[in-house]
């Protein structure tokens, strides 16, 4: 006939297997932080010489809503103080500096905006010399919409052109998933870029003469 274990025996091995099994989760933990650290890249530094610099301005904007609506008599062709108004106030209209060295660059979002106010005023002045900007900002927006691939459902409705019916759709109500520009624009206004004037120093930014 087996006797029954010593109640302190039998706690004492209990004390015994806990402290084993929380020596070996402890040590599996260290592992998996081990290995977890080799596949997770440190953040990269760059210094922003040449092309050594990151593909976006470094900063967060948050997911908004924007419902499309026909904002006229706003931001007809002639509006120039109302267009002029979508850039950051101050006088580096959007430009804005990186790295250790301040090193220039220009967001793409204001080099959108910038190239259709370009067409916007070719159209209100038709003044041949802004042919070739009108060109570039036509095949630069041309690629940017492309790149934003927007697919957003706009509700079509029938029309009647010429005795002929044909799809359309206006756009007007549909919302999209956009990132906030405020929190974009905030930003450039409180790192403007320094003046354009070359100053003799060593500069990492680009010269060119047009």
């Amino acid at each position: 006939m087996l006797s029954s274990s010593n109640p302190k025996s039998v706690i004492r091995l209990l004390i015994y297997a806990l402290a084993f099994m929380t020596a070996v989760n402890t040590a599996f933990l260290g592992v998996l932080i081990h290995l977890f650290d080799k596949l997770v890249p440190l953040p990269r530094t760059y210094s922003y010489v040449g092309n050594d610099f990151p593909s976006q301005l470094p900063l967060k904007l948050p997911s908004v809503g924007l419902s499309l609506t026909n904002p006229a008599p706003y931001f007809s062709l002639f509006a120039d103080d109302e267009w002029g108004a979508q850039y950051p106030a101050g006088g580096a209209a959007g430009f804005t500096v990186l790295g250790p060295r301040n090193r220039t660059f220009f967001p793409s979002m204001l080099h959108q905006m910038h190239c259709l106010d370009v067409v916007r005023v070719g159209m209100a002045t038709n003044r041949s010399g802004f042919v070739h900007h009108v060109e570039h900002c036509v095949r630069y927006l041309r690629q940017t919409v492309l790149c934003a691939a927007d697919t957003t459902l706009e509700p079509a409705y029938r029309a009647e052109k010429g005795g002929a019916w044909m799809w359309a759709a206006d756009g007007i109500g549909s919302v999209h998933r956009c990132r906030d520009w405020t929190v974009l624009r905030r930003y450039l206004e409180e790192h403007p870029a320094r003046s354009a004037e070359p100053t003799g120093e060593d500069d990492p930014d680009e010269t060119r003469v047009f």
